[in-house]
């Protein structure tokens, strides 16, 4: 028996291979961008998962208001050194603890120099203590976890570095030199282990550890502690709870004796709703939670979303293409039923032919994949494989459930429809008693539509506001302007004021793609006003080419300006005075107040992404722009031949620094990076919107398909009283307009609420705009009126004689 039905369904599929493509190409369809979705779930939900040993390690972390986007205080991996002794001495069932270097976004990485090759930039070195292959059980091809770290200046490498920079992974005992800055003479390491890449991600990723001695140690004078990440194994499972709860209470236990110490008061610092906080986090659960940015999660809930409703979509395509033959197979389902087939068996038949194109789908959908993955991963900044893939089999299990699931849904309904004709009246020609369904395939495509139209609506405000941004006066020059990536230094800035077309060398703290906040509360007519303070070189703000609104910049001509001048942006001259320029305000450091006096006010400058608002910023002069490791030097090039200057500027840094390699970022491209989240979602809605589209309209056929045969008599009566082709086409046309416009009045409050939610997510956005909307409307309309004429048309020209002779 199912070698029968398996043949009648082949037959019935290649009969209406039309058809069947089409079925089976908008399933595949859906199906890819949902495989792809999950393709890319399953490789976020593996990181850490590479080992059982991790199930016991945590993450330490603090809550702190240093290196903020907002000055305000977040959970943060970059935690202060000393609360690994703390965890160590409180914490019995801690193991092992291990302090490793924080992964710092402005950091170029380390000089790798081999013998006399040329060296290379590596990143992700990181310096850790002795106790990380303690924490972290990476499987070693060379070496063991005991002595790698045993001694300092040693160093750990994975496989691929050892390939590349030796050819060879028998590298132990060989020798690198290292450098961390330019300027930097450098040390020798030796080589104590090759540790091999795990299959899946890490968070805890990293090229090469080192062991400097650096971090061997927890010094009680905080002026030498230091920021770095801390990670905790425990000798067994743990609950996370009674834990955080137990490091809560010991960190202000040690917050409170640290403020004695240093003779502040703990009450002063902790006020206004500010607390002190230390906690652990699950190793598996660190890549989910990132600090200070948007999780995976969040980012992918609505492309998940959108991926659901294409495939749902698909399958509504596949119930309407489906249900719109059934007036074709309406006798073959009567006569059987006459020899005697059950329901049950007709309705095994029918799914039958639904899982042979559920399978065809998947089938389709997975070349699909591996042909479009080359652009995901590029899109996604990720490595994916279909059948290379750590999770394989999770995945083929993944995709035989969603076969059956997809095979149920999209060929249920129209198996049902189909075994329940009235075998008696189909023989006589009447099919009505079968397609009492018409309704529920109308409410089928208004939902294509809904979501068709909402997507349309997306696009055109998204285009709107990505122009917005795009074109968005930025407060700066950001054209001809470079940032090396490397500490300021004198003797290499006068060397680069001789190269012709230079214009400005700088620093600052406060760089596009590379910001270092710092909190103050200055005191203005006894006004306690919070801002952001930034320090800058002399000539940094000329550099970045501000806009002056009062006053003047710094300059070489006042000597104070070195001393207690100060130039404040146009926010902070909100909450300061509304001619703020020669005012003066008070600063409490250390118990000592500072006077300073304000010189000029700029133009707010956007120096991260537009979802943030800009800050209430005060900008001080330094000799050296503040922190020396923030790796922003300034170059403001001449528009006329910049490509040439950097040429020479290279040239000039092989001369001071030929062990370093120079690496730099135009602030175009730190803009465009900035950008490139949103521009990645854009570019994702216009892609689902096209596939959403086309599903639609495929299922409006179907639906024209199935009405104008039901209607095949109706028709044939009108022609004979003399309705014209076109008073016909009108007819068929008017009962789809209502649904196009039905679907319209649901989408708008749906795109609206949505489309206002993802606005909401920037600082600086336009006002919601009402043309797309009306736009997604008449393309809705238009669309649909011309699917369905094509349609209405074959069946007005039909002879109505083929209809009525055997009336």
């Amino acid at each position: 028996m199912f070698k029968l039905n398996l043949k009648i369904a082949w037959r019935n599929l290649w009969k209406n291979k039309v058809y069947a493509a089409i079925n089976i190409g908008g399933l595949a369809l859906g199906l890819t961008a949902f495989v792809l979705m999950l393709l890319y779930i399953n490789h976020e939900e593996s990181y850490d998962s590479w080992t059982p040993d991790l199930e016991n390690v945590f993450q330490i972390r603090e809550k702190h208001d240093f290196f903020t986007p907002d000055n305000k205080e977040h959970w943060q991996e970059a935690t202060d050194s000393r609360m690994a002794s703390l965890v160590r001495e409180n914490i019995p069932q801690a193991v092992a603890v291990t302090k490793v270097d924080q992964d710092w976004e402005w950091s170029a990485g380390y000089s790798v120099k081999v013998d006399g090759a040329d060296p290379i930039l590596v990143k992700q070195i990181k310096d850790a203590d002795s106790s990380f292959f303690s924490v972290f059980n990476y499987q070693f091809l060379h070496g063991s976890a005991e002595a790698a770290l045993s001694t300092p200046k040693s160093i750990v490498v994975k496989e691929s570095i050892a390939l590349k920079l030796f050819g060879t992974d028998k590298v132990l005992g060989k020798t690198v030199k290292l450098l961390i800055w330019r300027s930097d003479p450098g040390q020798m390491f030796t080589i104590t282990g090759v540790v091999k890449e795990p299959k899946t991600p890490q968070s805890v990723s990293f090229n090469a550890i080192i062991r400097t001695g650096e971090q061997d140690h927890d010094p009680e004078n905080i002026s030498n502690r230091h920021f770095c990440q801390v990670y905790a194994k425990m000798n067994g499972p743990m609950d996370s709870t009674a834990l955080n709860k137990t490091l809560q209470s010991v960190y202000v236990n040690f917050k409170k004796a640290a403020f004695a110490k240093e003779k502040r008061n703990y009450k002063d610092i902790y006020k206004n709703g500010n607390t002190p906080g230390l906690s652990a986090l699950k190793i598996s659960d660190v890549h989910a939670n990132p600090t200070l940015k948007l999780s995976w999660k969040d980012k992918l809930k609505p492309i998940v979303g959108i991926s659901i409703f294409l495939l749902l979509v698909s399958v509504i395509n596949f119930v309407n293409l489906a249900t719109a033959q059934s007036v074709q197979r309406a006798k073959e389902v009567g006569v059987k039923k006459i020899l005697g087939s059950y329901k049950g068996q007709l309705l095994t038949q029918f799914l039958l032919e639904s899982a042979m194109q559920s399978m065809v789908s998947l089938f389709l959908c997975v070349v699909l994949v591996e042909m479009v993955l080359p652009a995901f991963n590029q899109n996604f900044n990720v490595s994916l494989s279909f059948w290379y893939n750590p999770q394989l089999f999770i995945m083929i299990v993944q995709l035989l459930t969603l076969f059956v699931l997809v095979t149920l849904l999209a060929g249920f309904y129209p198996s049902w429809i189909l075994s329940n004709y009235n075998p008696v009246s189909v023989l006589k020609g009447n099919y009505e008693n079968g397609l009492k369904g018409i309704a529920l395939r109308n409410i089928l495509v208004v939902f294509q539509f809904v979501i068709s139209v909402t997507f349309i609506i997306a696009i055109g405000v998204m285009y709107q506001q990505t122009k917005y941004v795009s074109n968005k006066d930025l407060g700066f020059e950001k054209g001809n302007l470079v940032n090396i990536k490397s500490n300021y230094e004198e003797k290499f800035a006068e060397r680069l004021r001789t190269v012709p077309g230079v214009k400005y060398i700088a620093t600052s703290t406060q760089v596009m793609g590379n910001v270092f906040n710092t909190p103050e509360v200055i005191t203005y007519k006894e006004n306690k006003i919070p801002v952001n303070s930034v320090t800058v070189t002399m000539d940094a703000l000329q550099a970045l080419g501000v806009q002056v609104m009062q006053g003047r910049l710094f300059s070489k001509d006042y000597k104070q300006d070195t001393a207690n001048s100060v130039v404040i942006n146009a926010s902070a001259a909100k909450l300061i005075d509304k001619n703020p320029v020669g005012k003066t305000y008070d600063l409490l450091r250390d118990d000592r107040k500072y006077t300073f006096q304000i010189v000029g006010v700029i133009k707010d400058y956007h120096n991260e992404g537009f979802d943030k608002a800009v800050m209430p910023t005060i900008y001080k002069v330094t000799h050296l722009g503040g922190m020396s490791t923030t790796n922003n030097m300034l170059v403001r090039l001449d528009a006329a031949n910049s490509g040439e200057i950097i040429k020479k500027i290279e040239a000039e840094w092989r001369f001071l620094y030929p062990d370093y390699p120079m690496t730099y970022t135009s602030m175009n491209d730190a803009f465009d990076k900035i950008l490139e989240d949103n521009n990645r979602f854009v570019n994702m809605i216009v892609l689902f919107s096209l596939v959403s589209v086309s599903l639609s309209l495929l299922g409006l056929f179907a639906l024209s398909t199935f009405v104008a045969k039901r209607r095949t008599r109706e028709i044939a009566v009108r022609k004979v009283l003399g309705a014209s082709n076109i008073q016909i086409v009108n007819l068929l046309n008017k009962s789809f307009l209502i649904l196009v416009v039905v679907a319209n009045l649901i989408s708008w409050p749906i795109a609206y609420i949505l489309i206002k939610k993802w606005l909401d997510g920037f600082a600086y956005r336009i006002d919601m705009p009402v043309i797309p909307f009306l736009l997604a409307t008449l393309v809705s309309i238009v669309i649909a009126v011309l699917t369905v004429s094509i349609q209405a048309r074959k069946a007005a020209v039909t002879d109505p004689v083929n209809a009525l002779k055997y009336e």
